[in-house]
């Protein structure tokens, strides 16, 4: 596995974790785990599993 691989890996546990716990804006949540903007933390947490943070967050309530 690679480094950029395993790094995104443990950033899109994080905002699983922070969306569970009722995080508000994908923005922020974006910005404070490293990613450039929102569109990026969205296409990496669909890569790794399949939904966008949005249709997750709804998943999780």
């Amino acid at each position: 596995m690679s480094l950029t691989r395993y790094r995104n890996r443990v950033r899109v546990a994080r905002a699983l974790d922070r969306l569970e716990a009722g995080e508000p804006s994908l923005a922020v949540l974006a910005a404070d785990l490293g990613f450039s903007d929102q569109a990026h933390l969205c296409r990496t947490v669909r890569e790794h599993v399949g939904h966008t943070p949005t249709s997750l967050r709804r998943l999780l309530t």
